[in-house]
């Protein structure tokens, strides 16, 4: 993955490519982004809670890719590309991919690490043949709504209700390679 270098190892931030290895810090990570955030994500923070080990390394195993923003040897944020629909009765084309779960932690937003993750997750599914990238975002978060149509993405137009909630998932798309270029 791409590395935007610093003065020295302590202040370089590396995207990192997430492995089974990397198992507690992608579970400390995602436990951290469903407690600051809850309503920004389809996940249930109860039943993350209670997964095991075994649990956090076959989701990362798959089908979605996992990126981590590394400073050091903390994790700041993350990001993943979901290559393949969402279940396997959710077929989407060959060239699109889904971006899920951008989270950076809150004493690192305003950095540029939402850009550098969404900038290798787009490099990520160039390489994978998959440039038609889409995300869903609540139709409240006024907040990331603004990071992505700054980066350049648009409103499809399609919506879908929140179960349980009276919001929407409101479906953003852009071309990878303009990623490459912001």
């Amino acid at each position: 993955m791409r590395t935007t270098t610093g003065t020295d190892t302590a202040t370089t931030l590396r995207i990192h490519r997430v492995t089974g290895e990397d198992w507690t810090s992608h579970r400390d990570l995602r436990l951290d982004m469903l407690a600051a955030d809850p309503e920004a994500f389809w996940a249930d923070p109860a039943e993350a809670r209670r997964r095991d080990e075994r649990q956090w390394r076959r989701e990362i195993a798959g089908p979605r890719l996992h990126l981590q923003a590394r400073r050091g040897g903390s994790v700041l944020g993350g990001i993943a590309l979901l290559p393949a629909g969402y279940t396997p009765e959710h077929v989407i084309p060959a060239d699109r991919a889904y971006l899920v779960s951008l989270w950076v932690r809150p004493a690192a937003r305003g950095t540029g690490l939402s850009r550098a993750l969404l900038a290798n997750a787009a490099r990520l599914s160039l390489e994978l043949g998959r440039p038609d990238l889409r995300l869903d975002v609540d139709d409240t978060n006024t907040p990331a709504q603004g990071l992505y149509e700054r980066l350049g993405f648009a409103a499809t137009g399609a919506r879908e209700a929140r179960e349980g909630r009276s919001t929407y998932w409101v479906e953003y798309a852009i071309h990878a390679e303009q990623l490459l270029r912001v």
